[in-house]
């Protein structure tokens, strides 16, 4: 954020879209006083209250509330672009053209002893010609002496000797810490494929690349793409600190709402310490704890699995904990019995300690059975969904992957999140998430397109309802006095447009607390649209 600049801003001559009940016709400008909105109204009568205010004229196209990304890992996606190495399917069509790049990575950086990390793609082994993954002798082959992970998806990698060493888990007595699969020959030996062990492999880079990719990638690719808040799970507590220093010298440009993984083996007390010094501000503040019910909910071979964390009395047990704490917890969950042990937890919760509560079940709007729907909605549990998913994983899903429309349809207010985390390239784009929720377009196919939603239902996803999911629905994703003066400017309309044309909207302009922080004609904040001191 520019420390010289006031947040003080009329944007005029727009097509608001307010994501509030209230009409938004007889409103075509927005008016920004230090960083909060101020006005709402004709443009004649907010530009006589403005004196002092950039003006911005928006040329008639459409403003709506800062895109919120309701679950994203953005520190990971940020890590993982410059310390990770990148062997994507595509542009890579096999393991052999893999493994001759990593051959070249691992003469480029002999001098190291550290980790080599790759990230993949999802189902990466329907996508090869080998169709499989790489086995511990392929991956040995490449390097022997450093421990390399090739991950297909966050969940499920391929490791070397080395790694499976270094993380333990070689010996056929060794114990999973996070209750993995890892898949042995008959003599008990690993052969390559492992599940769940993104939280054990090492963080690499320093605090200093950290802060750099942080400040850079926020305003190069989330601020471009018109996010302006993400909640988000830090990978460690040191990145969540380094991202509290940007914000003291005024380097970060996208608000964040951080919520931390607790593992089964986790101490619980450690996040509860960290949550009592956290900062209070509209930038950064602790929102919750995460836990996963169950993993990829397979073997990492695609093979359907329970794949189950916590026993239901633990379950039952920490939930409630959580609960009487105050605190709001997101449950992890790719498939139904997952969905339908978090909504029994929290059934037991509330009948034990009855109290208002948001808590979440991330991806139960794609992978719940729709029968529990209802009960769920009784429950007063939020559902979190990622479109993204209908390209990123293989095969037909259909009517029965994230039913959308039903669950608007039953009263639900669908928590839109990227799910971004490096495996996906792009997937940062809350706008192209918003097309796939309207389009349900998957390649040149529909699946399931009686689950589309509108517009404006595909819009709220990723404003209001998603600020719902973090408490922050009376600043955010939305246009009220004193809400924060975060906006997208976007060149059409998308509750307008048909399905047909949507692939043509894009992001124009991406507005931080009344900061124009990208504008898409434009690397300064004078010029590309219209620009003129208010008198």
């Amino acid at each position: 954020m520019n420390p010289n600049f006031k947040g003080n801003l009329l944007l005029a001559n727009a097509n608001v879209i307010t994501m509030t009940n209230e009409p938004s016709a007889g409103i075509d400008s927005v008016l920004v006083k230090d960083g909060q909105i101020a006005g709402l109204g004709r443009y004649a009568d907010l530009r006589a209250i403005s004196k002092g205010a950039l003006e911005l004229d928006c040329a008639g196209k459409t403003l709506i509330p800062g895109f919120v990304d309701g679950h994203c890992h953005f520190e990971m996606t940020c890590n993982t672009a410059e310390n990770w190495i990148a062997v994507h399917t595509p542009p890579y069509t096999s393991l052999d053209e893999i493994a001759k790049f990593l051959k070249s990575e691992v003469l480029r950086t002999r001098e190291s002893d550290s980790w080599l990390l790759c990230r993949s793609s999802f189902a990466m082994q329907e996508k090869v010609d080998e169709k499989r993954l790489f086995s511990r002798q392929e991956l040995d082959d490449i390097c022997l002496e450093r421990p390399l992970a090739v991950f297909a998806s966050l969940h499920v990698a391929s490791l070397n000797t080395a790694a499976f060493k270094a993380l333990g888990l070689w010996d056929e007595t060794s114990r999973h810490s996070e209750f993995g699969v890892v898949h042995r020959d008959i003599r008990g030996t690993p052969t390559g494929v492992v599940t769940e062990v993104f939280l054990l492999v090492p963080t690499p880079g320093t605090v200093d690349q950290f802060k750099r990719l942080v400040s850079i990638k926020a305003r190069n690719e989330w601020n471009v793409g018109g996010t302006t808040s993400v909640y988000t799970m830090p990978e460690t507590f040191d990145q969540a600190a380094a991202e509290c220093d940007l914000l003291l010298n005024g380097d970060l440009s996208i608000r964040q709402r951080h919520y931390f993984i607790l593992k089964p083996s986790d101490s619980l007390d450690a996040i509860l310490d960290l949550a009592r010094t956290y900062p209070s501000s509209d930038m950064i503040r602790f929102g919750g704890i995460k836990i996963f019910v169950n993993g990829c909910a397979h073997d990492g071979n695609g093979n359907p699995l329970d794949d189950i964390k916590w026993p239901q009395s633990e379950l039952n047990a920490l939930v409630l904990k959580v609960h009487a704490l105050g605190l709001q917890l997101w449950m992890h969950s790719l498939n139904e019995e997952g969905v339908r042990m978090a909504g029994l937890a929290v059934q037991e919760a509330i009948r034990v300690h009855p109290a208002p509560h948001r808590h979440r079940i991330e991806h139960g709007g794609d992978y719940l059975n729709l029968a529990d729907a209802n009960w769920l909605r009784g429950l007063g549990i939020r559902l979190v969904t990622t479109p993204q998913f209908l390209h990123s994983t293989t095969g037909s899903l259909g009517s029965t992957h994230a039913p959308w429309r039903s669950l608007v349809d039953k009263g639900f207010h669908l928590i839109g999140g990227t799910d971004s985390t490096g495996t996906v390239p792009g997937s940062i784009s809350v706008l192209a998430n918003i097309k796939t929720a309207m389009t349900r377009r998957k390649g040149g196919q529909i699946s399931g397109g009686e689950q589309r939603l509108s517009g404006l239902e595909a819009l709220k996803m990723f404003t209001l309802w998603s600020a719902e999911g973090g408490f922050e629905d009376d600043r955010k994703g939305k246009m009220e006095i004193g809400c924060l003066g975060d906006f997208v400017l976007l060149s059409h309309d998308l509750t307008q447009i048909s399905l047909e044309t949507v692939d043509e909207v894009r992001v124009d302009t991406t507005v931080l607390g009344g900061e124009m922080v990208y504008d898409s004609s434009s690397v300064t904040h004078e010029r590309g649209l219209k620009a003129k001191e208010s008198v």
